[in-house]
């Protein structure tokens, strides 16, 4: 019996945990609910060119698009890094974006931020970064559950399937290596 107590209450555990305000943020992408909360913050982008060329302004925006699309836009990049945002993230290993951008232009990195899943609340905010945020392209992907879409997502950047890492860094759009610590930038690049 003592087993099957300790059992229901991991499981009550990991339940509350992943339970944010009502919703399992994290495991869904919650799309279509952002969508229809704020239906003028989603830009679908389907060239690479474009994607490269857009700039951050007041006005969010969430760049919806796929890894195929944003990989020809990381091979005109010198060096470029991808950071994974969870944008409800409250743990140490989550890092307010406006540090980030300011650690990759000091190392000359470019920055693309891209959500790990939707939330109207966050990406309705201005953020000091340089390019707007990209949403992963769940209808592209066939997928609301975020560990499939991002996966799949990563995979098409990387030609890897086991990144899980926040930070992925590339040359001129070759995969080069993942970490999770963001003092880690400032060695990737030679001054």
């Amino acid at each position: 019996m003592s087993k099957v107590l300790i059992f229901l209450c991991f499981i009550l555990i990991i339940c509350q945990s992943c339970t944010i305000n009502g919703s399992l943020q994290g495991l869904y992408s919650y799309y279509n609910k952002t969508d229809k909360e704020n239906e003028n913050l989603f830009q679908k982008i389907d060239s690479h060119e474009v994607l490269c060329e857009i700039k951050n302004d007041q006005t969010p925006k969430i760049l919806i698009t796929n890894g195929d699309i944003l990989k020809k836009c990381l091979q005109e990049k010198e060096n470029s890094i991808i950071y994974i945002w969870s944008p409800k993230c409250k743990s140490g290993m989550c890092y307010p974006l406006d540090i980030i951008q300011r650690e990759c232009n000091n190392n000359g990195i470019e920055l693309f931020v891209i959500a790990e899943y939707y939330d109207s609340e966050f990406m309705n905010k201005s953020y000091d970064i340089n390019c707007p945020i990209i949403g992963i392209d769940v209808k592209y992907y066939k997928s609301n559950i975020t560990s499939k879409y991002l996966s799949l997502f990563i995979r098409d950047l990387t030609q890897q399937n086991d990144i899980h890492d926040q930070f992925i860094f590339f040359e001129e759009g070759i995969y080069i290596r993942s970490f999770n610590n963001i003092d880690t930038l400032s060695v990737l690049v030679p001054k």
